[in-house]
Parts: structure tokens; sequence; C-alpha cells
């Protein structure tokens, strides 16, 4: 009995070394000096080919604002950052020509055709004067809203509630008169998917309602009734499309009805055409901290390009080349 179990363990181990040596001998082995084929290569993930960058100039201005959320320009460039429980305000050039408090910080900005300034709050909406003077407060939406984004056309206000995932048109006196994307069928592209909260909303420039349906890595366009338009973007992580859980997290429309979007996750700012075809990238990875987020983007009157960098402290300003 014992000789039969010695004999069970030599065979054992004859073909435990024989399967050693043929992978040793038959597999490649990788040293210092060999290159994995199938490792991948993540570091190439979000880089920019030079071809593929706009021709633009730019220069930026510093900001003093631990948590700026907000960015938006009135009718003669000057910009108006919110963060740390107020407003500032900023010449063309960025020099800080006042502030005022807010009892807590604007999730979103924006500036009327007349010059009057809408400020959003998770809750509830207040409107200002130019300088600051409080015109306005709103009753509170609701207990549970938190609104990302806000845009003004023709005497209506639209607000983009990411805790709901739902777009509210209301009057400037705070009317509501109607409510984008409660469709029950969640297939649809009116029925938003926000995996986080960034939830934009901007005008084109034909008045009509554009939407960043993040989840989808789409922007869809609605007219006053509430019926898609139009839609466009691809999910790639390509120059060319939007990648990662909710992208693009932010964009703005040119005068010439042209899109700037800004994505987080593989943070890049690029130009699209009013058709939604890839034109350019504006800035990559390169031009912002590691880890940047919440790149809110304004245009003024010249066409320029503003994008917030929260976690910089900074101001980007780009001006595309003729």
């Amino acid at each position: 009995m014992k000789k039969n179990t010695l004999t069970y363990i030599l065979i054992i181990a004859i073909i435990a070394a024989l399967i050693v040596m043929g992978n040793y001998f038959i597999k490649p082995r990788y040293d210092k000096e060999t290159v994995n084929p199938y490792s991948l290569k993540i570091d190439s993930i979000g880089e920019i080919a030079a071809q593929n960058y706009c021709d633009v100039t730019s220069s930026t201005i510093n900001i003093r604002v631990n948590e700026a959320i907000a960015i938006t320009v009135d009718n003669n460039n000057n910009i108006y950052v919110s963060g740390d429980n107020k407003i500032i305000i900023y010449s063309p050039k960025g020099e800080k020509t006042n502030e005022f408090a807010t009892e807590t910080t604007a999730t979103a900005l924006v500036m009327t055709e007349k010059n009057v300034l809408i400020a959003a709050f998770k809750n509830n909406v207040e409107v200002y004067s130019s300088e600051g003077k409080l015109i306005q407060k709103w009753s509170d939406l609701s207990e549970h809203a938190y609104i990302t984004s806000v845009a003004v056309k023709n005497e209506k206000i639209y607000l983009a509630d990411a805790e709901s995932a739902l777009v509210y048109v209301y009057t400037l006196d705070g009317k509501l008169l109607k409510t984008i994307g409660n469709k029950v069928n969640k297939e649809e592209l009116s029925s938003f998917i926000l995996p986080s909260f960034y939830f934009d909303v901007a005008i084109g420039t034909d008045s009509t309602l554009w939407v960043a349906n993040t989840g989808r890595h789409k922007l869809v366009n609605f007219n006053d009734a509430g019926e898609i338009l139009y839609f466009w973007g691809e999910t790639s992580s390509g120059v060319d499309g939007f990648c990662g859980c909710c992208n693009p997290s932010h964009f703005a429309i040119m005068n010439d009805g042209s899109f700037i979007t800004a994505e987080k996750g593989i943070v890049r700012v690029k130009k699209y055409s009013e058709n939604g075809k890839f034109e350019c990238a504006i800035a990559g990875p390169k031009h912002f901290e590691q880890g940047s987020t919440g790149l809110d983007i304004a245009i003024n009157s010249d066409n320029e390009i503003l994008v917030l960098e929260p976690l910089g402290k900074k101001i980007h300003v780009f001006k595309l080349k003729k």
C-alpha cells in the first residue's frame, strides 16, 4: 500500500514538472525590456492630438474664491461669479469691481437681455440688478429641489432641477408655466438620465431650449411645447464624443449657433457646429488642474469663451482666431 502511494506521488510530481517546463518554454516571458501587448494604456485616454485643437488665443483671470460654482456675463461683458456665499463682479479685463453677499452660494447665474441678474440657488431664485441690488425673491420651489442651471429668453426662465431630473419654465415673477422631462417612458430622450448633479440648459439662437441629457451623452433641443426638435451627441472616449457617467457637464451656445461643451472625468472643452459636428478642442487636461470639475461656461458679446475652473481658482478666456 505504501509502495502504491509513493508511486502515485512520483507520477504527480513528474506531471507537474512537465507542465511548469512547458509553460516556461512555450509561453512568452515578460521582463523589463518586453512590452505586454495586452496591457491597458490608460495614460493615452483623453490626450488630444495637436491637429484637433482650435486656433485660439487664451488668457487667465485669477479669482480669490474658494468654492466657485457659476459664471455669467452682462451686456457690457462684465463677469459675475458665484462662490463663498457671495457674487463677485469683475470688469471685462478681470479687475474686481464689486461683490455682494447672498444667504448661500448661488448654484447658477444668468443675465437677462435687460441686464437683470437671475441667481438660482438650490431650491429658490433671486433677482438682482446688475449692481447687486435685490429686486425679487421667489418662494421656495421645493424642499428637495436642486437647481444646477438657469437660462432666460423672452421673459421666460428655465430652471434645471437635478434632484427631480426636470426642467421648469417660469415667468420672470415666479409663475410656473410648464415642466419638461416628466415622461413615463424612461427610454425617451425627453426623460433625463442624471447619474450625478450635472444638468445644464441653454437657449439657442432661435430661442429654443437645449438641455444636456448627461447620462445619455446627448444635447437635446425642445420647442415651446416641450417636444423634441433635434438631438446630437455620441458616446465615445474619442475627442469627438462624450464618455463617463455624465457628460457634457456644462455647455454654452455661441452667437453663430455653435456649441462649446465642457466635460468632467476626461477634462476637455470642445467646439461643435450648430448641427453637433465636432470641430476642434479648445482645451484639454493639460490646461487644467488634475481632477478639475464644474467647468461652467459663459460667452460674451465678443464671442470670447469664459471657462470657470473652481479648483484652479481661475477663469480661462479663449478667443477663436478667424
